[in-house]
């Protein structure tokens, strides 16, 4: 007995290949996961805008036209193997637009018939998904194309003011304030009625949910695949300049 047990308690027993325990593999995904901070600034050139609307160049007592411009700040979820990229993002968009005057190109032009408008709280809500083909120069570093598709939902409004026009005006203690028929030549232009301090004439009717198409073009940095920079530019509706960081795991 004694012979027994010197044996199961020997060196040779205790390293033997049935004594050892099985070692546990570690489990490795094929892809990776990253969540990243973005933040982008919109705008739309002149040069397009002009197309539709004139400005102070067209006429030597034009008022400025306001640039359309905005921001959006928000979070995106992604995942990625190899050379695709899928991301899922929503943020939240602020207008950067001033109030002014809008006159809607004609000819022959008639520069006092336009609109004056004010954002009033204007901003968006996106929600979008996007793929992009990464081109891996290094490790660390690759270009990304792509595009994608969203919905954004406004909000707040657009104050507009209208040019006034007034049927007698010795009748009227501020004949720019009161709204009469078109059929009378006499007329107020928008932004003397606005800058007379006139009441609005309501909001600009403005579809509360709008598609929002996506075509980007960037370069990613990568840091030991545990986080990421990206910059890119491209189509976020408007013209865009922007980037993301965040983590990858």
């Amino acid at each position: 007995m004694l012979l027994l047990f010197a044996l199961l308690l020997s060196p040779a027993h205790a390293q033997s290949p049935m004594a050892t325990a099985p070692a546990i593999s570690d489990h490795t995904r094929d892809y990776l996961m990253e969540i990243n901070f973005r933040g982008r600034y919109m705008s739309v050139p002149d040069s397009i805008m002009d197309i539709w609307f004139f400005d102070k160049e067209d006429a030597s007592n034009h008022l400025a036209r306001p640039d359309i411009k905005g921001y959006t700040l928000g979070l995106e979820y992604g995942f990625r193997k190899d050379t695709a990229n899928w991301i899922l993002y929503f943020e939240y968009g602020g207008a950067l637009m001033q109030e002014g005057y809008w006159d809607d190109r004609e000819s022959p032009g008639e520069y006092t018939d336009g609109s004056y408008l004010e954002p009033d709280r204007l901003g968006m809500l996106n929600f979008g998904g996007d793929y992009a083909y990464a081109l891996k120069a290094e490790d660390w570093l690759s270009f990304t194309f792509g595009g994608g598709l969203g919905v954004t939902m406004l909000t707040g409004q657009v104050l507009e003011w209208k040019p006034g026009n007034v049927e007698d005006q010795s009748e009227l203690e501020d004949p720019l304030c009161t709204s009469g028929t078109l059929a009378n030549p006499q007329n107020a232009p928008a932004y003397e009625r606005h800058d007379a301090g006139c009441g609005n004439d309501g909001p600009v009717a403005i579809p509360k949910v709008l598609p929002l198409i996506d075509i980007n073009i960037g370069v990613r940095f990568d840091i030991n695949e545990r986080a990421n920079i990206r910059l890119e530019g491209g189509l976020h509706d408007m013209l865009y300049v922007g980037g993301a960081t965040g983590i990858v795991f």
